[in-house]
């Protein structure tokens, strides 16, 4: 699947470090006006009181598809326009959004050393809710890189209204991880209180759920910390797309965007 001529001109791709942190950027480097998309910014409220940034794109050709995109929790949403674009010309509509603490969304501390925060649930589920009724949607499809990645498993595991899923390098369960990173990268990592065990990827996504008619997990051998041997434990995953020749999770994508999107495009439209 290719982007749209003139967009394919304008855009240059920026990949995020692979990192077993939070890095929150609240300044855009870019906007989707830069690259001639149309778009529109709304504020989606949660029910504890934050305020999300986010960003919806529509197609020239109405349709009720609706991908929503979970950022990797490095940089703001800014970084996945060019995925955007990808999934507009592939014919579905796109919501960007930015966590708590990122980007134009309510401030909200972020700390380095935590692996992730339990707001991130409510944030994504604060955008489907605000999808649905702001759209009068019934399904919509996730993407995630990342910690976006295991939020989309958790979240919409839960979910009725999940039609799909695409996980790119994915995190499985909060223990796992913070000893694979202190294993790996000898570092400690602070695994929050009060995060709902059910939306651990590796509980959420233990079987297949009847709503959900797929879900894909993207990996590379080569990352640190998650290979393709490590989303075993994902268990409701009905297709894996080992991407041999990327050095990590975080350049799954720039890898071969070509190919990359071609086995995304198929996987949407089976």
């Amino acid at each position: 699947m290719k982007l749209h001529h003139s967009f394919c001109l304008a855009i240059a791709c920026c990949v995020a470090t692979a990192s077993s942190a939070l890095n929150p950027s609240k300044e855009y480097k870019v906007k989707p006006e830069k690259y001639g998309m149309n778009y529109k910014e709304e504020k989606v409220p949660t029910k504890d009181g934050a305020s999300l940034n986010a960003w919806f794109f529509e197609t020239a050709k109405k349709t009720t598809n609706w991908m929503v995109i979970s950022g990797s929790g490095d940089g703001n949403m800014a970084d996945d326009i060019e995925l955007a674009g990808q999934f507009l010309s592939a014919g579905w509509n796109v919501a960007l959004y930015d966590y708590r603490g990122y980007g134009a969304s309510s401030d909200f501390a972020i700390d380095p050393d935590t692996y992730i925060y339990p707001q991130f649930i409510n944030d994504l589920n604060a955008m489907l809710d605000y999808l649905r009724k702001s759209r009068a949607i019934t399904k919509f499809d996730l993407f995630g890189k990342n910690i976006g990645a295991g939020l989309s498993l958790g979240v919409g595991s839960n979910r009725t209204e999940t039609r799909k899923i695409i996980a790119d390098g994915p995190w499985t369960g909060l223990e796992p991880m913070k000893k694979k990173i202190k294993d790996k990268k000898g570092k400690e990592v602070i695994i929050p209180f009060g995060y709902d065990k059910t939306y651990e990827p590796m509980y959420a996504c233990d079987k297949s759920r009847p709503n959900i008619k797929g879900v894909l997990v993207i990996v590379t051998p080569q990352d640190d910390l998650i290979k393709p041997e490590d989303t075993k434990t994902l268990r409701c995953a009905t297709q894996t797309y080992i991407v041999a020749n990327s050095p990590s999770n975080a350049e799954n994508f720039s890898t071969d965007k070509n190919v990359y999107f071609e086995k995304v495009s198929k996987f949407l439209n089976q």
